[in-house]
């Protein structure tokens, strides 16, 4: 990507106010004055044992950095980037490695959870035929990490914690460490200093389950009880945060007042809809309805996809050789439905 391009879209992305905005200068001392307090209450009260007070503690802590992924299945020219903060071995990394082992397991037990494509084969098998008219859907979240409201998303995080019957001490525990994580997330870019004030950093290892705990919690206030949805809807699957499969059985007129309703609950978070009554594409696989309705799948890449070669004159490991055709035959005999797409 043409460097003039690349910082045209960082300033772009770092110049909105709602999201960042920039630090006098380097907010290292103060965050470590945040945390070392919290982490002896919480040791005092027997939350946590010495070995985490000790880890929670990071030693000589690097600055976290702001980039962007260009991506290019968007457009090729002046593609938009997905924004990172590098927080591996910052001071708020210890805090977010615990948080995102505490809550990891948790949110596998939300209503709409997907956990991989293996996962969504077996949805999509056990489903029975469908009729002509019924919908394929995918929905898409635009920007969600750095559109989550801090007080929304630390509800919506106490709430999963609630629901699991997580001890009241590790509540606390986990509210205070995530207060931290995100409201005194920084990062710099070039010489400058910046503080992220909405949403979480994708980057950090406590996004992941922070974000689908947002949604879930969405989802069970605004979504499953819905009337068009409770007629309509056969399947609502979620994979990580923001990418949802749905089987619609109804009408578009019913289809298209939901998508409405979703979209004008909260300001900050807005759905991308794409439908059809034949084929769609969802994560790696392309699902389609077959002629007796049943839906089959197929692989799907998008048009940016190259393939990635290894002469086999390399000096890598012959196992790993052996492998990689092993590996991609194995992946189209598990995704691929149609036996004879499948020998060709």
């Amino acid at each position: 990507m043409d460097r003039a391009d690349y910082l045209e879209e960082v300033f772009r992305q770092l110049g909105d106010a709602t999201v960042y905005r920039v630090l006098p200068h380097n907010p290292l001392n103060q965050i470590v004055q945040k945390i070392a307090p919290i982490v002896d209450f919480h040791f005092q009260a027997g939350t946590i044992d010495s070995k985490m007070r000790d880890f929670l503690i990071k030693r000589d802590p690097i600055t976290p950095i702001f980039y962007v992924l260009p991506k290019i299945h968007k457009r090729l020219v002046k593609p938009p980037g997905r924004p990172i903060v590098s927080l591996t071995d910052s001071v708020l990394s210890p805090l977010s490695m615990v948080l995102e082992k505490i809550l990891t397991p948790l949110v596998k037990t939300t209503r709409s959870f997907l956990l991989d494509t293996s996962d969504f084969i077996q949805i999509i098998k056990s489903l029975g035929p469908l009729a002509p008219s019924s919908l394929l859907i995918t929905w898409d979240v635009t920007s969600l990490y750095t559109s989550i409201i801090h007080e929304k998303g630390l509800a919506a995080t106490d709430r999963l914690l609630s629901e699991n019957r997580v001890d009241i001490k590790i509540r606390h525990f986990c509210a205070d460490l995530l207060n931290l994580v995100l409201k005194e997330n920084y990062f710099m870019f070039q010489d400058t200093f910046y503080a992220q004030q909405q949403g979480t950093a994708m980057g950090a290892n406590v996004a992941p389950p922070y974000a689908i705990a947002y949604m879930a919690a969405f989802e069970s206030d605004f979504v499953y009880n819905h009337p068009l949805f409770t007629a309509h809807c056969r399947v609502w699957r979620r994979y990580i945060d923001d990418d949802i499969f749905c089987v619609w059985d109804g009408p578009i007129e019913s289809l298209l007042p939901f998508d409405q309703h979703i979209n004008s609950i909260w300001p900050e978070l807005k759905f991308t809809i794409q439908y059809d009554t034949h084929k769609i594409s969802f994560l790696d696989t392309l699902v389609y309805k077959e002629r007796d309705g049943h839906l089959g799948i197929d692989l799907f890449t998008k048009a940016t996809d190259r393939n990635g070669l290894l002469l086999f004159s390399s000096w890598h490991p012959p196992s790993i050789k052996r492998s990689i055709p092993k590996s991609q035959f194995h992946r189209v005999d598990r995704i691929v439905s149609n036996m004879d797409v499948k020998k060709n």
